[in-house]
Formats: structure tokens, C-alpha cells, sequence
């Protein structure tokens, strides 16, 4: 048998020219743009690695919960193609509301690839509008959908810049004044990399680059491209509560609009205090700590910039609602106007027999866990009901093994609260869920869900980020095989922009390429590509909705 999570010991791979065949209809399977036509990977296995062009992933067939049928591709047809962004961590890396200081203990706390994320999602942006259709069915891009943690640490700067780089216009990736960088990366300690300084600090050592100017073009104003298809948003950690794990209290202002900034800290308290985040639970007030922190650590006085406030979920949705951030639409993005803070959920048809819904996952109680309170759960079960004739795809940010934090939620206490295998429950009733996509882990995952009735079976697709390396996002396709059978086509995209980082290069692409290759080289680096059977798959499933094998 199976096991969930596993790819069949007898699974086959296509190699992509016969991707590049295999069609007999209008819309010819298209592999260029993904990874099934070549990748980045670094070159060496030591040491600070350099980025090159690398041979393309396989796509696999997964037979976990129905046998693929013969033939199945000269009766296939697309019905939806939607590209998923996951974990995107827009941030501005001069908020004083920043944890760089304990970066040596909890890896999550600085990036040196930070300062680059918003030329990196740009270039995202610019493969997404160049894919000419899926690589199963050519059905071209119908929405993209972006599953949480689009900001990092509930910024109102970063949301904003979040917005603009989706609907398309002028960033400005910088906070306080303009009159001079306060980030880690322009501090002159040696504890960060200093690309503009000559001295050795802890990165270069590791042969990080030195890069006069870095900060400048970093910081400057750009022209980033917006999405050209309709795209929608689900809710993350990040997105709701400070760091993505801190309940907003009093000091969570008090910091991200202040003018004081913890820069490095030795001894015990912030080890104390990585503890403590690493287990915040509900209720939890840090605020003590980073006061401590501050007395005898090293805390500058920077500009305040009231920007940086954390926003509101009323806030996030009327931002959403702007005419300049309308973009390719829908206009609200997948909410509704007047969608209250408590009711941040919703479906949306991206195509003429698929929905999508999006639920909030986010707990506003802290801690980095989700779940969806009793009001939610109730009207998921009504709206799969509702559309009990349609394809679904249910969007959150939280996968289902990482669903377990059940405190009462502040902006709905009275309600108790329902974990992912409660989900996980209520999905299987719905013969018209086909997948559970989200992010939250930073890892490529894809799981079989089974159930003792096959078309109550259905995936679950878990992506990687685009900050920590390797930066994808992915392609996934809904296409009926006319025999009984659905497959679900997930394919890794890389950012547009060079394999190989050109150090004289300070456009949006070659800043966008240097983030690549600075977050392939932090130390805290990890493999989260996943197996095979997690990247470039042909997911095969039974069709609830249409005939009974043949």
C-alpha cells in the first residue's frame, strides 16, 4: 500500500519532450517557463555557492488514489489553470519590530536575502505573465492565488508595497525618511553582512560577496509590473499578528512606529527570548523582554515612521477595494466590500466549472499555528455544499499537520476552534474538493488524502516560499480525462530573472537573480525542494462529477 505522502514504487516519469507532444486539441501543453524546461541550481556542494542553469525536473504521475488510464491525454481537457505564490514575506527590513537580533538562535529572525525580496517577487510577477499555458492542458493562467505570509510582520509599509508589486506602479522599498538606511545590512556589525563595507564580517567570511552600492539600488524606486490575470489573496501568520507570532499588544506599536532599535544582543536574554517565541502561546506578552533587550543591548535611535504601524484586517480589506490596486481584478481581490476582520474567507469561480475558497487559518491569539473558528467551519461545510456541481480547490495558509492552535481567537472568542484533522473531516465529506493548497512550511509536500469512498479522496498540495530558496512558485491544472478519472498538473516556476547572479548588474532582474543566490547561500539553509513526487506531478484522482470509469 501507499502511504500517504509517498510516490508509488511504480510511478512514470515523462520526459518533457514528450510533454511537448503529447496533444490533440486547441490548447498544446506548454513546458517553457517552468522547471520542466530547466531550473537554477547551485554549482559545487562547499562553501559560498554560485547559481547556473540546471537540468529540468521530471514530472511524475501519481497513482496514490486512482490508476492512470491509457490514452487519457488525447481525451484530456483543461477546465482551470491557477498558479499558486506562497510565503512571500514582503519586508521592510528597517522596522524597528524585528527580531534580527537573535538570528544566531532562531534562523527565522534575519534573512540577508531580505533586502532584495521585493525586486525577487517582481521578477516572479514577470514569469507568471509570460507563461503562455500549463505544461498538462496549455490552459492558459485563469487567477493566481498567493496563500499567506504575502507580508512579513504586519507592516503597513509592506502591505502596501505588497499590493503594488501585484497590481502593478511605482515601489518605493524604503522607510523613515529616505535620508539614510537604518537596516541590520547598513549597520557596520560584523554579526550581518555589510555589502558595502570592504571588512570581514561573519557572512563574507562564508564568501559572501562585497557589494558597493547594494543598499542605494536596493532602497531606490522601481517600476515593478503587476499581474496580468486576476489574482486573490488568503490570510497568513504574518499577515495578522506581529513577527507572525505575537498577539498585537500595546509594545508591538510602541516599536514598529518608534524610533528605537534593538540592532545586537549578547548573553542570556535573547536567548530567553527566542525561547519564548518559539513557544508563544496565547496570551503571551513579550513586550518585557524587549525592553530588557534594549537596556543593555546595542539600540540606536532611527527615524519613526508611522507607515510601519501593523494594519487591520479592515484596513487590509479597504486597501484591497483601491482603484490603484485593482490590477487585473477581481476588485477586492476575493473579499467582498465590507468583509469584517472576523470574516476573512470567501469563494471566488476562477473558471467555468472551478472554484476557489480561501480560508483564514490565522489564529489573532498569537503563536505561529492555525485553525478556523466555529463560524468559519460552518460555512465552509455550507458553501462546498452550495456548490456541490463545481470543482474545488480549498486555499489557506496553514497545512493540515500544522493546525493545532485552538486558543479562543480575539476577534471571535466566544468561538471554539476547529483543527486540521477536524478540516481534514469536513473536506472528505465533499466529493468536490479535489485539493487542500497552502504554504505555511516553506517545504514542497504533496499528500493523498484517502478515503474509504474513492471520490472522497482528494490532495493536498503544500508549497515552498519565495524567501527561502529555492524561491518557486507553482502551476496547478484541473483537467478531466473523459474516463472517470481527473489529474491536478503541479509544476514548479522559477523567477524570471539570470541563473547566475551578475554582480555589475543592479537592474530589477539582476537584484531579483542576487536574492536567489543569497538565499541558496544562507547559513540557515535547508533542502526544501521536497522528492519528486512533490514538485512536477500529474496528481490522479477520481472524478466525482463525471462518468464512472470505463
Amino acid at each position: 500500500m501507499i502511504q500517504a505522502g509517498a510516490t508509488s514504487g511504480a510511478m512514470a516519469v515523462w520526459p518533457t519532450a514528450m510533454l511537448l507532444e503529447r496533444h490533440s486539441y486547441a490548447e498544446v501543453p506548454v513546458v517553457a517557463g517552468t522547471t520542466l524546461e530547466s531550473t537554477v541550481a547551485p554549482r559545487g556542494t562547499f562553501g559560498y555557492r554560485r547559481l547556473g542553469d540546471a537540468a529540468p525536473w521530471r514530472m511524475v504521475v501519481r497513482d496514490d488514489l486512482a490508476r492512470p488510464r491509457r490514452g487519457r491525454e488525447n481525451r484530456r481537457e483543461g477546465l482551470a489553470t491557477v498558479v499558486q505564490v506562497s510565503d512571500l514575506h514582503v519586508t521592510d527590513v528597517q522596522n524597528p519590530m524585528r527580531f534580527e537580533y537573535i538570528d544566531r538562535i532562531n534562523s527565522t529572525g534575519h534573512r540577508p536575502q531580505e533586502l532584495l525580496g521585493m525586486h525577487g517577487t517582481a521578477a516572479l510577477v514577470q514569469r507568471i505573465n509570460g507563461l503562455r499555458g500549463g505544461p498538462g492542458t496549455g490552459r492558459p493562467v485563469d487567477a493566481v492565488m498567493s496563500t499567506g505570509d504575502n507580508t512579513d510582520n504586519q507592516a503597513g509599509t509592506e502591505l502596501e508595497w505588497l499590493l503594488t508589486l501585484l497590481a502593478g506602479g511605482v515601489v518605493h522599498p524604503d522607510s523613515g525618511t529616505g535620508e539614510g538606511f537604518e537596516g541590520v545590512a547598513g549597520s557596520g556589525l560584523r554579526e550581518y553582512w555589510q555589502p558595502e563595507s570592504a571588512e570581514l564580517d561573519r557572512y563574507k567570511r562564508q564568501g559572501f560577496p562585497h557589494l558597493p552600492g547594494l543598499i542605494a539600488a536596493a532602497t531606490a524606486p522601481f517600476s515593478a509590473p503587476g499581474l496580468d490575470v486576476p489574482w486573490l489573496l488568503t490570510m497568513g501568520n504574518h499577515d495578522v499578528v506581529a513577527n507572525g507570532m505575537l498577539e498585537n499588544r500595546p509594545y508591538v506599536e510602541e516599536w514598529s512606529g518608534g524610533a528605537r532599535k534593538v540592532f545586537s544582543a549578547h548573553g542570556d536574554a535573547p536567548v530567553v527570548l527566542a525561547a519564548r517565541l518559539r513557544e508563544v502561546k496565547a496570551g503571551d506578552d513579550v513586550g518585557h523582554l524587549i525592553r530588557s533587550i534594549a537596556r543593555s543591548g546595542n539600540t540606536r535611535t532611527v527615524h519613526a515612521d508611522e507607515r510601519r504601524l501593523p494594519y487591520t484586517g479592515a484596513e487590509y480589506v479597504r486597501l484591497l477595494h483601491e482603484t490603484r490596486f485593482t490590477g487585473a481584478g477581481p476588485v477586492g481581490h476575493g473579499y467582498a466590500p465590507g468583509t469584517t476582520a472576523d470574516r476573512l474567507y470567501y469563494s471566488h469561480q476562477v473558471a467555468p466549472r472551478v472554484v476557489a475558497i480561501s480560508i483564514d487559518s490565522t489564529n489573532q491569539a498569537g503563536g505561529i499555528e492555525g485553525s478556523i473558528g466555529e463560524t468559519q467551519w460552518r460555512w465552509l461545510d455550507a458553501e462546498l455544499t452550495r456548490l456541490r456541481d463545481s470543482y474545488v480547490l480549498v486555499f489557506s495558509h496553514h497545512p493540515s499537520n500544522n493546525m493545532h492552535n485552538l486558543a479562543p481567537d480575539p476577534r471571535i472568542p466566544h468561538e471554539r476552534r476547529h483543527g486540521g484533522a477536524q478540516v481534514l473531516t469536513l473536506l472528505h465529506r465533499h466529493p468536490n474538493v479535489l485539493a487542500w493548497v497552502n504554504g505555511h512550511t516553506h517545504k514542497n509536500r504533496i499528500t493523498a488524502h484517502r478515503h474509504h469512498d474513492p471520490r472522497r479522496s482528494f490532495w493536498e498540495i503544500n508549497s515552498a516560499s519565495h524567501v527561502d530558496a529555492p524561491q518557486q512558485a507553482r502551476v496547478i491544472e484541473v483537467a478531466t480525462n473523459a474516463d472517470g478519472t481527473l489529474s491536478l498538473f503541479t509544476a514548479m516556476i522559477d523567477a524570471d530573472s539570470p541563473a547566475q547572479a551578475p554582480y555589475d548588474d543592479f537592474s530589477v532582474p539582476g537584484l531579483a537573480s542576487l536574492y536567489r543566490e543569497l538565499a541558496f547561500n544562507d547559513p540557515s539553509y535547508a533542502d526544501r525542494r521536497g522528492g519528486a513526487g512533490d514538485r512536477n506531478t500529474e496528481l490522479v484522482l477520481r472524478d466525482p462529477l463525471g462518468q464512472s470509469l470505463v
